[in-house]
């Protein structure tokens, strides 16, 4: 399969992982929120929820799951379990694809201690950066870290959010509520100094195991767009994410065929910051029986 975006990465760097491998990565927020939910399983790590009759159990990285371990928990009832791969290993034969394509397109760029990362990037990245600390980097706007309430009001404001809805959001949301991952979770925002409006903001989650951080939520309101103020923000991750000795950067779920148009935007823009690429294998299914009660 190609990649609209740029090169697909020949061989993944040693330790790759998506954020959903990480430890410090909530996986029990990703489910809809009325669903019962628990983390479930050691090597791998899953996690499953329910709504009743309905039972989904999910796992992402290339070890097959442990039944045994898993069959443990409150909601180890009949259920459909999912296994994303990361690279194409040959599963059990129990093992069924339903579908051909990938389950996600991720981008990532690869961190060098003291390099100068913006060389990587596309020109009008450079150049949209080079906008904002001429004309708008601490003349007017700053850069820094607002609180949830803040960020969640302004959030909602912006249109395209209005258009998708907040589910994701409510991902962030639960993110944040949650004591495990509180302390590697950081919400930034543009800020107009003269009228205290935050602009544009991003979330990152960062992950000391692996090295590695991940934006959320991103979101730009009109005035934000006129100071470049998106593009300010993901040099301020690469900057901040050099600082924490962190090696890798994630741009998830880019748009690729069987997506919604509606993605192609914000991929494209995603695009423009020196990224490789990978598609991850097609989700394997599998029905395990559980208890019924």
């Amino acid at each position: 399969m190609e990649c609209i975006y740029g090169p697909l990465a020949k061989e993944l760097p040693d330790g790759f992982a998506p954020p959903e491998m990480w430890p410090e990565f909530p996986a029990t927020a990703r489910p809809v929120g009325i669903c019962r939910r628990e983390l479930v399983g050691t090597h791998p790590r899953g996690v499953r929820w329910s709504l009743w009759p309905l039972t989904f159990e999910e796992y992402v990285g290339d070890d097959a799951p442990d039944f045994k371990d898993s069959d443990k928990g409150k909601l180890a009832y009949n259920r459909l379990v999912m296994w994303r791969r990361i690279t194409p290993v040959a599963p059990p034969p129990s093992w069924r694809a339903w579908a051909k394509g990938p389950w996600r397109l991720d981008g990532f760029y690869t961190l060098v201690p003291g390099a100068d990362y913006t060389r990587d990037w596309q020109h009008n990245a450079r150049r949209d950066l080079k906008q904002w600390h001429e004309h708008f980097a601490d003349k007017g706007y700053i850069i820094e870290t607002i609180s949830f309430d803040e960020f969640k009001k302004t959030y909602q404001k912006n249109v395209s959010v209005k258009k998708a809805g907040l589910e994701l959001f409510y991902i962030l949301e639960r993110t944040y509520r949650d004591p495990s991952t509180h302390q590697h979770l950081q919400l930034l925002g543009v800020r107009n100094t003269k009228s205290s409006a935050v602009v544009a903001g991003t979330a990152l989650l960062y992950s000391p195991t692996h090295r590695a951080s991940v934006r959320y939520c991103p979101f730009m309101l009109p005035e934000g767009r006129l100071v470049y103020a998106s593009t300010a923000l993901i040099d301020h991750w690469y900057r901040d994410a050099q600082k924490k000795n962190s090696t890798t950067l994630f741009f998830t779920s880019f748009w690729h065929q069987g997506l919604p148009k509606s993605w192609k935007g914000f991929s494209a823009f995603k695009s423009h910051f020196g990224l490789q690429y990978v598609f991850y294998p097609p989700t394997l299914y599998r029905f395990v029986g559980g208890k019924f009660f």
